[in-house]
């Protein structure tokens, strides 16, 4: 059975893939050279494990997952910003994604961050929060 870390990311990935349209996926740690559309950059961060209990027991964990709409320059920032939120929207606050033994929580509403210029493209990232005791 995969470790506990492992069977988080895998039950955040697999929400992931269910994302509506279509884009592909720049997972973390792939080779990934972007064509000339659109696609989503994923990423991720966790915090150190807190102790719940004084005995033995799970752990808190959390972390943000981290899900960046990347698309060429030339649209009104309006179009990029409506991309980001409907990824936010696949995310509710109190969704619960299971994977084996654990289950992950978005823990409150995604935040879809100011976008920015980068290289060409325009990059809106859209964060979720999210929790599992393990």
């Amino acid at each position: 059975m995969p470790g506990i870390e492992t069977q988080i990311w895998l039950a955040l990935r697999q929400r992931i893939e269910t994302l509506p349209g279509g884009l592909p996926f720049a997972w973390p740690a792939s080779v990934y050279q972007p064509g000339a559309d659109a696609y989503l950059a994923v990423g991720r961060v966790t915090i150190t494990p807190q102790r719940v209990f004084v005995a033995a027991g799970p752990h808190e964990r959390t972390g943000t997952l981290i899900i960046t709409h990347v698309a060429p320059l030339g649209q009104d920032v309006d179009v990029y910003d409506e991309a980001a939120a409907q990824i936010a929207g696949h995310f509710p606050e109190d969704l619960c994604m299971a994977y084996q033994s654990v289950r992950v929580r978005v823990v409150s509403a995604p935040h879809v961050m100011d976008g920015f210029r980068e290289n060409g493209w325009w990059r809106t990232p859209v964060v979720i929060r999210w929790r599992c005791a393990a």
